[in-house]
């Protein structure tokens, strides 16, 4: 799927993060980054020859986990809060190949209440093809939840702050 990049708004990420699918300090993560149209997520990725399950084809786990995190990121982009994810559906639909230029896409279905919210997300490879889509049920949580359930320390949630209060100069 070919979608203009400079029209997109990065969403910013702090340098300081460690996880697994969105951090810059994690170097045998993902290292994601997100952008936005104001209405879907972006995330242009491409997975190394060490995510690989069979030979050359992606592992499904890893492209579970670029699809969760886009829908977690729409969640903290969209709706300002964490979300932990309840229920994934994840649906195969051609193989990944590492080294592949992916475009990921989040979309915020339905915000079922202040605490249930629904996401969907597809993969496309180099040559627009649908190759991986699924659908999720998130937990929304306030930031100060994550920290009284004990889920992170209220250091490292302070780093999602300036992201979840985030507002675009032209916004």
């Amino acid at each position: 799927m070919k979608i203009d990049r400079n029209s997109l708004k990065k969403i910013p990420n702090s340098e300081d993060q460690t996880c697994f699918g969105c951090g810059g300090k994690n170097h045998d993560g993902l290292q994601m980054e997100f952008y936005t149209d104001d209405q879907f997520l972006y995330s242009f990725v491409k997975i190394p020859l060490k995510m690989a399950g069979w030979d050359k084809a992606v592992h499904g786990g890893i492209l579970s986990t670029v699809l969760d995190e886009i829908m977690g990121w729409g969640i903290i982009y969209l709706c300002k809060q964490i979300g932990i994810t309840k229920t994934i559906t994840v649906d195969f639909v051609k193989p990944v190949f590492v080294e592949d230029e992916l475009t990921v896409i989040g979309k915020l279905e339905k915000k079922k209440s202040a605490r249930s919210v629904m996401m969907s997300s597809e993969i496309y490879n180099s040559q627009s093809v649908l190759c991986v889509r699924a659908s999720a049920e998130f937990k929304a949580i306030e930031s100060k939840t994550a920290v009284r359930l004990g889920l992170v320390t209220k250091e490292y949630m302070s780093m999602f702050d300036p992201i979840l209060n985030f507002k675009f100069e032209n916004s």
